[in-house]
């Protein structure tokens, strides 16, 4: 349908061919609101909230960017986000844009309800991409914040064939008005159209439409999240749900691209997209699940904790840090030795910690039994490995970022990735995991040089 009574522009609705109610896409759907519903109820520390919160951003910021070739680390991406970053390059840009998108969106949720419309499409495009126009590139100062005014295609960069092309230039406005308007109109029926599966769409029909001249990615995946956002399906905001994009880009590629190749129908893509949807819900589940444990007691009790306490405590449990000595609380918290010792005796005391050992030589761990265990609970047939071949891999490759050295000893105490660094040294060692990434083994004595008590605190 291109026009719509009462319009005086021409729209175009987008080509919506879906079976909503599959049994994939049911199942998908439970997983999601059975998650959801754990999540909304459990109860952490703000501060462990906030620690999610700072990495699920950090880690939306470096996936989505990752994907459109920029190869800075989660370090810069920790720096944008902390508002520590002088952006200079063109990929300091996109990082600090990206900071500045999200705080948009976060501002119209708060003024409006975040209400979708062509405008807000447009103001996060120019959060996005101000700045990085040139007059010599594709991406030219007057195309920030603006539809695109000449055709788009997607190349593949071996073979430079066209993998996609957007939609002809003159259908690009009445198309995103055509979606605007399906947005609304589908949100009326939420039993109808579930949120997550207008989410997919949106998704979908931003890249598929191709509306600005570069950037379409990153306003996609945002806008995503916005749709959820506008129904309180973000809870606590500590969801990083591009990194299932990002780890599988070919995946995520040709899931998108399925609407062209095939016959016109979404059933691929929204099977896809629902199923990272459901895989981060579930691992932001388990991780407030196992946070919520911060504080209690062998026997069940919980413990009023500091904000100081909350926060060391809250970063041994995401590291997966089960043991302890007070030189680790005291960096950690970056307070004096005799106040670590003092915030230690009073966790000890009251039960949420176990101490092992007298002395300067005493170690620490938590005394739920969840904390100790991260794998604790579930289905599980034996143990299984925290820190796995592709978990390792998937986060040294985010500390590399652009270079190609084996990180130094420092880098991975600095980022707070010293689990990390011990699961590269019990699962083959710095030598092995070099070649593999095919980095150049700097240091390596420095590597090497562990002790035993560091290698005991790894599962």
């Amino acid at each position: 349908m291109r026009e719509t009574p009462g319009d005086r522009r021409e729209t175009i609705a987008p080509p919506v061919r879906l079976q909503r109610f599959t049994p994939s896409v049911t199942g998908f759907l439970v997983r999601i609101n059975t998650a959801l519903e754990v999540i909304r109820t459990a109860k952490i520390w703000p501060a462990s909230a906030e620690a999610l919160r700072f990495s699920a951003q950090v880690g939306t910021i470096h996936y989505s960017t990752l994907l459109e070739g920029n190869r800075l680390s989660t370090l810069e991406a920790k720096r944008a986000v902390r508002g520590d970053l002088d952006a200079e390059t063109k990929a300091e840009i996109e990082l600090v844009n990206y900071v500045d998108a999200i705080n948009l969106i976060d501002d119209r949720l708060k003024a409006d309800g975040l209400i979708l419309t062509e405008d807000l499409f447009l103001e996060v495009h120019r959060e996005m991409t101000k700045g990085l126009g040139t007059d010599e590139g594709h991406l030219k100062p007057h195309h920030e914040g603006a539809w695109r005014d000449g055709e788009a295609a997607v190349f593949d960069p071996v073979s430079q064939q066209a993998v996609h092309k957007g939609c002809p230039q003159q259908e690009v406005q009445p198309r995103m008005a055509g979606l605007v308007r399906w947005i609304r109109e589908v949100e009326a029926r939420p039993d109808d159209w579930p949120p997550h599966v207008v989410a997919g769409i949106v998704h979908h029909v931003l890249t598929d439409v191709h509306p600005f001249a570069d950037g379409n990615g990153r306003v996609a995946r945002l806008m995503t999240s916005a749709v959820l956002l506008r129904h309180d399906l973000i809870p606590g905001k500590m969801f990083n749900f591009d990194r299932f994009y990002g780890i599988d880009r070919d995946r995520y590629l040709e899931a998108l691209r399925s609407f062209q190749n095939g016959n016109g129908s979404h059933e691929e893509w929204t099977r896809y997209f629902l199923e990272g949807m459901a895989i981060e819900y579930e691992r932001v589940r388990d991780e407030v699940s196992r946070l919520s444990e911060i504080g209690s007691t062998r026997g069940g009790d919980r413990v009023q904790l500091t904000v100081s306490q909350q926060e060391v405590l809250t970063v041994f449990a995401i590291e997966g840090i089960r043991e302890f000595r007070r030189k680790d609380y005291e960096r950690t918290a970056a307070v004096a030795s005799t106040k670590a010792g003092d915030e230690l005796k009073i966790l000890a005391d009251s039960g949420v910690l176990d101490r092992i050992g007298s002395g300067p030589n005493s170690r620490y761990r938590f005394s739920s039994a969840t904390l100790q265990n991260p794998w604790t609970g579930g289905d599980r047939r034996g143990p299984k490995r925290k820190w796995t071949d592709d978990r390792i891999e998937d986060e040294l490759r985010q500390l590399v970022g652009a270079t190609n050295t084996f990180p130094p000893v420092k880098a991975f105490r600095d980022q707070g990735k010293w689990s990390l660094y011990l699961a590269i040294q019990k699962y083959g060692g710095t030598g092995v995991w070099s070649k593999k990434l095919g980095l150049n083994p700097k240091n390596r004595d420095d590597h090497d040089d562990r002790r035993s008590d560091e290698m005991d605190r790894e599962g």
